[in-house]
């Protein structure tokens, strides 16, 4: 329900003493954070229940989905939906069951050197989730399944690359 998103460019300022320059000048620094206190996802049945053909059916909600002993092996109850009667929908709504938050920090530095009036070289560094943060996706969610409410996967790790750009 809440999700922040922030990015920025801050620049060095350019220095009147030869040496500094030399070394500071020209330098630009671009964070990225974004945060979701949620991502949100169905619990579908797995089966043709309505016997329509829609692959997306919904069971009934029947009891609190969220266990007290939330982790990854254990995000959703299976006790909490049932399967509707054959020819009927359930009554669980879509795209509203709370899966993990997210926290992702990128950051990028890069300079750039003047060697002609047209021409420059660009150094730059780039970072995807800099911290490293574990970014849980959602759990599995299709009723039938024997992994259903278990978190199987994660998001990207920290990622960096570098490049020289000769811009003409």
């Amino acid at each position: 329900r809440h999700v922040f998103n922030l990015s920025a460019v801050a620049r060095t300022p350019k220095f009147s003493r030869r040496v500094l320059g030399i070394v500071a000048n020209d330098w630009q620094l671009s964070p990225i954070i974004r945060a979701r206190s949620a991502q949100f996802f169905s619990v579908t049945t797995g089966v043709d229940n309505a016997l329509t053909g829609q692959p997306t059916q919904v069971p009934n909600l029947v009891g609190d989905p969220y266990p007290k002993d939330q982790h990854i092996r254990n995000w959703i109850a299976a006790s909490a939906f049932l399967a509707p009667a054959p020819g009927t929908y359930g009554n669980h709504g879509l795209f509203n069951m709370k899966g993990p938050k997210v926290f992702q920090f990128d950051v990028a530095l890069s300079r750039s050197f003047v060697i002609r009036e047209n021409q420059q070289l660009q150094l730059r560094g780039e970072a995807f989730n800099v911290l490293n943060h574990v970014n849980f996706n959602n759990p599995v969610s299709t009723l039938n399944s024997g992994t259903f409410g278990q978190i199987q996967s994660a998001g990207e790790p920290r990622i960096m690359q570098f490049a020289l750009k000769y811009l003409f």
